[in-house]
């Protein structure tokens, strides 16, 4: 079973893609090994829709997909740096398009 998330963003897509390369760059085992992290686009058909459903105007979505599910706490580590990427506010990860995944520091 595949273990997806999903960050739904209220940048446009290219500045969410600077963000998400500098994460790359700075942490590329985490985020090439553990977490695959995946290019920013621009919201398709009811994305914009989905996004409000978990609160936020976004204008841009990626995926984070858990490579190595035996090392699931750095992917968790992972998505705290990428929330903690993001302007405060600008961002929701999700679990799928099922729950949020909260910030937790």
């Amino acid at each position: 079973m595949a273990i997806d998330y999903f960050g739904h963003c209220a940048l446009p897509p290219d500045h969410a893609r600077r963000l998400i390369d500098d994460l790359r760059r700075r942490e590329p085992v985490l985020f090439r090994i553990v977490l695959h992290l995946y290019d920013a686009r621009p919201l398709g058909p009811f994305g914009a829709e989905i996004a409000r459903d978990f609160g936020i105007e976004a204008r841009s979505k990626f995926m984070a997909s858990v490579f190595d599910k035996g090392r699931l706490a750095e992917a968790e580590l992972g998505l705290d740096l990428i929330y903690d990427t993001f302007p405060p506010g600008d961002l929701v990860i999700t679990w799928g398009h099922d729950s949020i995944r909260p910030r937790r520091r």
